[in-house]
């Protein structure tokens, strides 16, 4: 399996994570909501009933996050070649190498390491557009781009 093919599947693999952790809570919550007898001290029950919407909320928005994130990755080629940045890439610096797909961080492949990033993070809209030999600026560090594919 070719580099992108592998950050593809790490991606993906991360946000069904991401999508198991955030149900599985909500799931949690919500039997221990439902689990949650009324006591004499109505108050208490009160209180840990919002508590649990709460983190039923939190999740949800979570879950919702990492449901957008999996329709986005969806849309990337891992088998497409590239001559500019553009979704999809792996963009080689003479620092670092970028895996222009969405925010999953660190990812490390034959002990080498790479970075999952959104297109729109500031170093995704830095590279957009960019070819082989271009010159990118953030944080005052330099990117020079070796290779795009």
């Amino acid at each position: 399996m070719q580099i992108k093919q592998q950050l593809y599947q790490l991606c993906a693999e991360q946000i069904l994570n991401r999508i198991i952790d955030a149900e599985t809570a909500i799931a949690e919550a919500r039997k221990a909501s439902e689990n949650d007898t009324k006591s004499s001290a109505g108050d208490k029950y009160e209180t840990g009933r919002a508590m649990m919407q709460q983190e039923i909320d939190l999740n949800s928005r979570q879950l919702l996050e990492a449901r957008k994130l999996q329709a986005l990755l969806q849309q990337i080629n891992p088998e497409g070649t590239h001559s500019v940045a553009q979704p999809g890439s792996l963009v080689e610096t003479d620092q670092e190498s970028f895996y222009l797909a969405v925010s999953a961080g660190a990812l490390f492949i034959n002990e080498k390491k790479y970075y999952a990033i959104s297109v729109a993070s500031p170093i995704g809209l830095q590279l957009k557009g960019k070819k082989a030999g271009d010159v990118v600026t953030l944080n005052q560090k330099t990117f020079t781009i070796l290779k795009i594919s």
